[in-house]
């Protein structure tokens, strides 16, 4: 029997994850087990993640790992004796529901969709399975080993973040997996890390982030968000549906 993982990589904006790790707890699937990947934070996240026994916390000093290595670090451990594990950020709060609703959908890869209008998650009913959106939402998504099998891992030269994502989501399409998100909300406040890191910090982050954009398109010949790459996936933009 599969245990049901919360895999979650942090750095610093300890105040959002405990707000984040409270719902975790609070998920009504049953025994949930949480892994938190602690990126070098230097606000007291590894001192509090210590005194949470529950919590099975990696850390790594200095800047820690990007998105990409944090997710295959926790991953490529997980999916060795589970058959899925649930991905969430940081800066994120569940309903109860969350986990439960994603699980049953049965999809290889399926995920909720961000919000920053807490009533949405208060009021929130069971996703109509009539109702996907087309681009997956890497905030929150439950992923099957099956994925990992033949996708493989997130590629690691999409450093620190932004792109890695989309770059997963195209490669996950080429392989034939219908990736989805369910209309399912979760509180999302959204690029928590850099608003609130330090001006020489929040620098080094854009700068890369530029960076990964010149190697996606390097990579795939079109840039992340452009009509091409909706045209890689069959698809033509949406207004209310923007890139992965």
């Amino acid at each position: 029997m599969s245990d049901h993982w919360i895999l979650t990589p942090t750095r610093n904006n300890l105040h959002l994850l405990k707000r984040a790790v409270v719902t975790f707890r609070a998920q009504d699937i049953g025994d949930i087990r949480i892994m938190i990947i602690n990126n070098g934070s230097t606000d007291g996240t590894g001192p509090w993640l210590h005194s949470q026994h529950d919590i099975f916390a990696v850390h790594y000093p200095g800047r820690g790992l990007s998105v990409a290595a944090s997710w295959n670090r926790g991953l490529e451990k997980l999916v060795q004796k589970n058959d899925h594990v649930f991905v969430v950020n940081n800066d994120t709060e569940l309903h109860p529901s969350t986990y439960r609703y994603l699980f049953a959908d049965g999809g290889e890869f399926v995920t909720a969709v961000g919000t920053r209008d807490p009533k949405k998650i208060e009021s929130m009913e069971a996703p109509d399975p009539a109702k996907k959106r087309r681009n997956p939402d890497y905030s929150c998504y439950l992923m099957r080993r099956s994925v990992w099998e033949k996708v493989g891992p997130f590629d690691e030269k999409f450093l620190i973040a932004f792109g890695e994502d989309g770059c997963h989501h195209l490669r996950m399409y080429r392989a034939g997996i219908d990736a989805y998100a369910l209309e399912l909300p979760f509180l999302h406040y959204g690029s928590a890390t850099i608003k609130n890191a330090e001006p020489e910090e929040q620098e080094l982050i854009k700068r890369q982030a530029d960076l990964n954009r010149t190697y996606f398109t390097e990579k795939f010949g079109f840039p992340i968000g452009s009509v091409a790459y909706y045209e890689a996936f069959g698809q033509t933009p949406l207004a209310d549906e923007g890139a992965t």
